[in-house]
């Protein structure tokens, strides 16, 4: 059996190719990393603290929204 190339390569670790910060969330993802629940996250979009968007059938938590709406951001 002989090595290829692409075989004696190392694997990307973190540190070469970080994950980018996610754009939006599911509702449901949105309530798993808030730690509210999906009723308290769209009441909130209610009252204009919180800002979803609908892509298709689903509804999206603008991921900056949310961290403004839990004090991360100003």
């Amino acid at each position: 059996m002989h090595l290829t190339e692409t075989a004696t390569r190392r694997p990307l670790t973190s540190q070469q190719a970080p994950v980018p910060a996610p754009l939006s969330y599911g509702i449901n993802d949105a309530a798993a990393v808030s730690g509210l629940s999906r009723s308290t996250l769209y009441r909130h979009a209610t009252a204009g603290r919180l800002r979803l968007v609908k892509v298709g059938g689903r509804t999206l938590v603008c991921a900056a929204s949310l961290r403004v709406l839990l004090g991360a951001e100003s």
